[in-house]
């Protein structure tokens, strides 16, 4: 069982510390803990972290122990992503309508 330790950072955010096992060969992972992370940091197994919502990382906050997903934020990103999908495709029918080739809309975008 792979354990890290986790923090709320400045961001409002979760940092998750990872410790190599090269390290761990010579310290313990409550050395860690007290040597290299902040105040409030505390050791969780992997195996709690959220699963499967890694595109949402930036959702992730710290709560009583726990790193959860904020929904509200979750729903943030989502809305931002499917607001720059629509913006693309909005800009992308407008260069064709305007007669350039998919080679020359290709070429703008990069």
């Amino acid at each position: 069982m792979t354990q890290v330790i986790v923090h709320t950072n400045q961001n409002g955010g979760v940092s998750v510390t990872y410790p190599t096992p090269e390290y761990l060969e010579s310290n313990t992972i409550e050395t860690v803990l007290v040597k290299d992370c902040p105040q409030g940091a505390i050791i969780v197994n992997e195996s709690d972290l959220p699963q499967g919502e890694d595109a949402y990382f930036d959702a992730w906050e710290l709560v009583n122990g726990q790193v959860i997903v904020n929904e509200t934020k979750k729903q943030a990103i989502i809305d931002k992503q499917n607001a720059e999908t629509t913006a693309k495709a909005s800009a992308l029918a407008k260069l064709t309508a305007l007669g350039l080739t998919q080679d020359e809309v290709k070429a703008l975008i990069g």
